[in-house]
């Protein structure tokens, strides 16, 4: 079962968009409405859709012997307060959402597709028939070496 995880969007979020909820993905900025982590929150690390559960980062449980594990949350206890708008998908849904609702909204910068970053190609100085000295490998006897004489 692979469905898509919906959760609640802060009042904020739902007059500048329209919508109430939106799906979760890695990266939104989430907060806990309910639960012992109440007001707390942050960037979201993982979201589980087969135990219906998401981890979010900085919120850990303590395990017997003293380490530290990630505490899965239910969705229906957070809510969004930063939606991640780094894929066009997600853009492009907000906008047919709002347009069903007849609401217009706000400019959202398109995200600019990730270019290859070239090394810069670096030019040789072209030298006007000056001869270069080259420095001359010298060959130095090792310290390290081992008499067969004394075997």
């Amino acid at each position: 079962m692979n469905t898509k995880i919906y959760v609640s969007l802060s009042k904020e979020l739902r007059k500048k968009y329209g919508i109430r909820s939106f799906p979760l993905v890695k990266g939104d900025v989430v907060t806990i409405i309910a639960g012992s982590n109440k007001k707390s929150g942050g960037k979201v690390a993982d979201v589980d859709h087969k135990e219906n559960r998401v981890i979010i980062e900085g919120i850990t449980i303590a395990k017997t012997d003293g380490k530290q594990k990630a505490f899965g949350i239910a969705p229906s206890n957070l809510q969004i307060t930063h939606l991640d708008l780094s894929k066009i998908e997600r853009i492009e849904k907000i906008k047919s959402l709002a347009a069903l609702k007849h609401m217009a909204v706000p400019d959202i910068p398109e995200p600019a597709p990730e270019e290859k970053k070239e090394e810069p190609v670096e030019e040789k100085e072209e030298t006007e028939g000056k001869d270069e000295e080259i420095p001359e490998l010298e060959e130095k006897p090792e310290e390290n070496e081992k008499e067969d004489d004394d075997l």
